[in-house]
């Protein structure tokens, strides 16, 4: 008779916990997580013109494209099956202005790139960045005032306008990024008064003031106008996680569709919290870079260097 081993929960022979991980469709079965193409969404960085690629020297591998080089890398992702492509755009500087207008114009560069995509690929996902930084001529999330603070209410009506301008293009995702308050609960009333009761809002919920979105700003143009200032007005100072718990559950949670926060790669007790502080599923971006999360970073380099 084999020997019974007293420090299992249930004596060795009549449990076999390997019994479970014997061949693949039981351990198919017992999965509690899995990882497949279906849970990613795919960025990419689109400017103007045609036959037009721009390497981003702070994101090795990333490129800016033109639509008509876009198209390709949206056909590539729904031949693998990513269900989404987050668009996010690098503007001209010519078209800047300090209360970036050019976010509302329907036959801008978001709008072109949108429709586009849905009348070739139908079946892919668009989603859409909504913020005014790649549209400002200061770099700035808003409309600022003569102390260089950010508006709320009156950058809340622009990003209404906006969100309405992308959902109308074709958009099934909308992503408010600024971190203004009550925006959520806006973009929500004014998609369901206008029919869009179909399009998805992806609130940015917690945002934290990052270096690590450097390269980010780097590839939609922004850092440049963005000069020394800084986004402290808007962004939480990490790490915090309590406060952004809170307005993950005050930021109108019944409006929202989905839930993100960014940078992940150093907030995993915020994401965990996530998960039970939230009515809606949580989306994570390891980091607005891709590569700064997986590669050593000096002493000096923190979280709030040139946020």
């Amino acid at each position: 008779m084999a020997a019974m081993h007293l420090s299992s929960p249930t004596p060795f022979p009549q449990s076999r916990p390997r019994r479970l991980r014997r061949n693949a469709f039981t351990r198919n079965l017992v999965r509690e997580s899995q990882l497949s193409a279906h849970d990613f969404i795919y960025p990419v960085f689109v400017h103007g013109g045609s036959n037009r690629r721009e390497a981003v020297a702070s994101m090795p591998g990333v490129d800016r494209l033109s639509l008509d080089l876009l198209l390709p890398v949206a056909e590539e992702c729904v031949k693998l099956e990513i269900p989404f492509l987050a668009l996010f755009p690098a503007i001209d500087a010519s078209l800047k202005t300090p209360d970036g207008k050019e976010a509302l114009n329907p036959d801008g560069l978001i709008p072109r790139v949108i429709r586009a995509l849905k009348q070739e690929f139908p079946q892919l996902g668009v989603m859409t960045d909504v913020a005014l930084d790649p549209y400002t001529s200061h770099g700035q999330d808003g409309i600022l005032d003569e102390t260089g603070y950010i508006l709320n209410d009156e950058t809340m009506e622009v990003l209404v306008g906006q969100a309405l301008n992308h959902a109308e293009a074709g958009a099934d995702m909308v992503a408010p990024s600024d971190m203004m308050d009550g925006r959520i609960g806006a973009i929500r009333e004014a998609l369901e008064l206008q029919g869009h009761i179909h399009t998805q809002i992806m609130a940015y919920s917690a945002t934290y003031a990052s270096a690590f979105y450097g390269p980010f700003r780097d590839a939609v143009g922004t850092r440049g106008a963005l000069g020394k200032a800084d986004k402290t007005s808007t962004r939480w100072t990490p790490p915090t996680p309590t406060k952004p718990c809170a307005k993950w559950r005050w930021t109108s949670p019944r409006a929202r569709t989905w839930s993100w926060s960014s940078p992940a790669c150093r907030i995993w007790t915020w994401c965990a919290a996530s998960r039970t502080n939230s009515r809606c599923p949580p989306l994570l971006t390891r980091s607005a870079a891709n590569t700064p999360c997986s590669r050593p970073r000096p002493p000096t380099a923190g979280w709030t260097t040139t946020p």
